[in-house]
């Protein structure tokens, strides 16, 4: 390590927070550094630490005019569920490594055999009203999540397999399981699984423990907040105010960034995130990540009903070129597996599944067919370049025998009319940080978010098994399984895994992102910051 990196890794360590000017320009002359090099050391290290104040502008996608913060209905856009998270809390929040660490809940035990967990809460925590949280409140929150009404496939999921729920005391939770899942702590900090008053009728008023009150909701338009002075964290919450704008078309999108209409949009689409680094003032921040995109068939529906015909449509696609064009290279090709390289257990034996015509020919004469006619509903209000997705497997498949017809579906309104409903549509998925919440929340046959509508007993059954084996080699084994019949047998056709973009103001500073999720794990407004 050179002198200068010494210096740096000294200066913009631990050893230099708290330092004022005069401190890290003294520090660094002991250490021998010129005043022109400490002086930009100190620029740097004043950019890395968080500051208070401004009014932060967020450009996302994803709404509608049927969103709602209500956790029963929660289905994950970006743009709803950003100010979900900035007036809400959960138990526990996912960091950059995908780890469970502390929100609400500042710590949790577990008993030897992984099915009695307490929770203890963090004191003194204040909801927008003034009133403080207790284990009560925890309890009826999640209890909410066992209405027959509700929506939120993961809620539902989790909470259902808890033999009990009880507030222990004041701060409290016990929740003991009825099938052992290890990974209860990452679950529990699912996006609908936040934490209201007990008895909130109108979760739409958006009182929580959040750093933001609510003070507009427009579904589809806009979220505004201000900081809420009581907030129990110093950590997070640095904004005076946040403002969260629905822009669904790529080029508003851009247009707004490079016009200082807002301060940070996600996904920007492949042009915009080239040309950024470019611009002076803003940069493109590059995550890698789970988030994957998939053309979903339903397998309850006809044609899809066949494997023959699944089979021959996922060997009929060039995932390479829907990476390079649509998606612009930033990511790797999907191999029909819904779980990302980097989470563990990722099946490292599946062959990558390629472009072969004649080999999806011989699955189309196997289904007893010479061609086959197919419908592909998309829509740029699924995610930016859904259409240009769907044009670019129309004619790949067109050498396979397949004639695609693209059908252009309306944004506003996609994923409550056209998702879960279509015979074969546009989807992208926020990975999940482990193997068994993926799998669980999406392709279990009871699985209200199962859009393939996939149902296998022994795909079931594995996964069941998996979550509370002990052994992690028979886990390994299992969890291989599970990949291996989605990629055979399943209807979703993964096409790629695409890098977490987002185009940034230069004036905005932040740490490690999250990986769970676009835009800091729905957090971005809650973790960043404007540099000093």
């Amino acid at each position: 390590m050179t002198d200068h990196a010494k210096l740096k890794a000294l200066l913009t360590g631990k050893t230099a927070v708290g330092l004022n000017r005069r401190e890290f320009m003294t520090a660094a002359a002991a250490l021998g550094a010129s005043t022109a090099m400490a002086t930009t050391l100190w620029s740097g290290h004043v950019k890395a630490m968080p500051t208070r104040g401004g009014h932060l502008r967020i450009g996302a996608d994803g709404g509608g005019t049927s969103d709602t913060f209500d956790p029963m209905q929660a289905l994950g856009a970006d743009h709803p569920t950003q100010g979900v998270l900035a007036c809400y809390d959960t138990l526990t929040e996912i960091d950059a490594t995908g780890t469970p660490v502390p929100s609400l809940a500042e710590s949790w035990d577990v008993s030897s055999d992984g099915t009695r967990w307490a929770f203890k809460l963090r004191r003194g925590v204040e909801f927008h009203d003034g009133q403080t949280l207790t284990a009560k409140d925890v309890v009826w929150s999640l209890n909410q999540h066992l209405s027959e009404d509700n929506k939120f496939a993961e809620g539902q999921q989790i909470i259902a397999n808890l033999e009990e729920l009880k507030a222990d005391d004041d701060r409290t939770v016990v929740m003991v399981q009825k099938e052992v899942n290890f990974d209860l702590p990452a679950h529990l900090s699912a996006f609908g699984l936040i934490i209201g008053k007990e008895g909130t009728e109108d979760w739409n008023v958006g009182v929580g423990t959040g750093p933001y009150r609510l003070e507009e909701f427009e579904p589809g338009v806009r979220f505004r907040g201000t900081r809420f002075e009581n907030f129990y964290r110093e950590d997070q919450g640095y904004f005076d105010s946040v403002e969260i704008l629905n822009i669904a078309d790529a080029a508003a999108k851009a247009t707004a960034l490079l016009g200082d209409s807002v301060d940070v949009i996600g996904q920007p689409d492949v042009n915009t995130a080239r040309r950024l680094d470019g611009v002076s003032g803003f940069s493109l921040l590059e995550v890698p990540g789970t988030q994957h995109y998939t053309a979903d068939m339903r397998t309850d529906m006809d044609p899809f009903t066949d494997n023959n015909v699944r089979l021959a449509i996922k060997y009929g696609i060039r995932r390479e070129e829907i990476l390079d064009k649509v998606f612009g290279g930033f990511g790797y090709v999907g191999n029909d597996n819904p779980i990302g390289r980097g989470v563990r257990y990722f099946n490292t034996d599946l062959p990558q599944r390629e472009f072969d015509p004649d080999r999806a020919k011989f699955h189309l004469k196997e289904a007893g067919l010479d061609s086959l006619a197919v419908e592909f509903s998309t829509s740029d209000g699924a995610f930016a370049g859904a259409v240009d997705m769907g044009v670019l497997m129309q004619e790949s498949l067109k050498e396979a025998g397949v004639d695609m017809t693209v059908k252009r579906e309306p944004a506003d309104g996609y994923w409550s009319n056209v998702w879960l409903t279509a015979p074969w549509c546009a989807v992208y998925w926020n990975g999940r940080p482990t193997v068994d919440w993926m799998l669980t929340s999406t392709y279990i046959s009871t699985s209200p978010w199962n859009s393939t509508y996939f149902q296998d007993e022994r795909f079931d059954r594995i996964l069941a098994e998996a979550r509370a084996e002990g052994d992690e080699a028979k886990r390994q084994e299992m969890y291989f399984e599970l990949q291996e019949i989605l990629h055979n047998e399943g209807g979703a056709i993964v096409l790629a895994f695409a890098s977490f973009l987002h185009g940034v103001s230069d004036r905005l500073g932040h740490g490690p992102v999250g990986v769970s999720r676009r835009m800091d794990d729905s957090r971005l407004a809650r973790r960043w910051w404007f540099n000093a």
